[in-house]
């Protein structure tokens, strides 16, 4: 036998061999991988249900799932899902959940706010690309529009209870949003609503300072919601001294804005005729 095909055997035989040890090492990651996706899933399903027992005050049937989350984030690997940081929050919020359920004197509001923060929470580890959390962000800009209009009229009353609203907001998506964003964008957050906090409750507010605080957090909702620095947040209604002058000016563009769709429409249509029954089919999840 040749000295070139005593080597193509040994060659051949080392990679038959190599493939018999691989596979098994295959086999055991692609049943990891299933059973990892599955408890995933059971993870997620058990904190929608425990939101709907505990938003309708069911305790007895939001203790079982309780119970259930508690099982699975303790034999859950979370790594390459989140930052520790993430990890961290979502584990608080487990427990900030539980203790709420067990105490007594725990408000029906107290078990609506921990199992929003909790629902997000896992939401925002599973599903990474459409987070049910980053639907707050309307909320956020009407929280901004309110601010701007209490500083505009001076209402401090009104100042006050807005930044209220805006913080039970923010409390609500925090732990979901420091499980997918930058430990920085959360601490820049935390400090930007702690500041305007201070500047709210200050007996002679300072309308110069509100309104740079304010204007940063444009910034600062932007960040935390991955918008672009583009967008608008606060309309320029709020706080105007010609507020007719913007109306007629955001009604011209308006305008505009039709009479171009509406030329464009009309074009594509010469070319392709639309498709019958095709809905868009995406909507809120929560």
């Amino acid at each position: 036998m040749s000295v070139n095909r005593w080597g193509w055997m040994c060659l051949s035989t080392g990679c038959i061999v190599l493939i018999m040890l691989l596979l098994p090492l295959q086999t055991v990651r692609a049943h990891h991988d299933a059973k990892h996706t599955a408890q995933l899933n059971e993870l997620d399903s058990a904190s929608e249900a425990l939101y709907r027992y505990m938003q309708d005050g069911n305790g007895e049937k939001a203790q079982v799932e309780m119970d259930r989350i508690v099982r699975l984030v303790e034999t859950i690997s979370f790594k390459g899902l989140s930052s520790v940081e993430g990890i961290h929050a979502l584990s608080e919020t487990v427990m900030d959940t539980r203790e709420a359920l067990v105490r007594s004197q725990s408000s029906p509001e107290e078990w609506r706010n921990t199992s929003s923060r909790l629902r997000l929470a896992v939401d925002s580890l599973i599903h990474k690309q459409q987070p049910l959390w980053h639907q707050y962000y309307k909320l956020f800009t009407d929280d901004l529009s309110q601010l701007a209009k209490a500083r505009s009229d001076a209402d401090a009353k009104s100042l006050q209870n807005a930044v209220h609203t805006l913080k039970s907001h923010y409390e609500t998506i925090r732990p979901a949003a420091a499980i997918q964003l930058d430990n920085s964008i959360i601490a820049k957050a935390d400090s930007w609503l702690s500041y305007l906090e201070s500047v709210s409750m200050k007996k002679d507010l300072d309308a110069s300072e509100l309104k740079s605080v304010l204007d940063s957090g444009e910034g600062v909702i932007h960040d935390l919601f991955g918008k672009k620095r583009s967008e608008p947040v606060l309309l320029p209604l709020a706080g105007s001294s010609n507020p007719w002058k913007w109306s007629l000016l955001i009604g011209g563009w308006i305008a505009l804005a039709l009479t171009y769709t509406g030329m464009r429409h009309y074009n594509a249509y010469q070319e392709v005729r639309p498709v019958s029954g095709s809905k868009d089919r995406g909507g809120w999840r929560f």
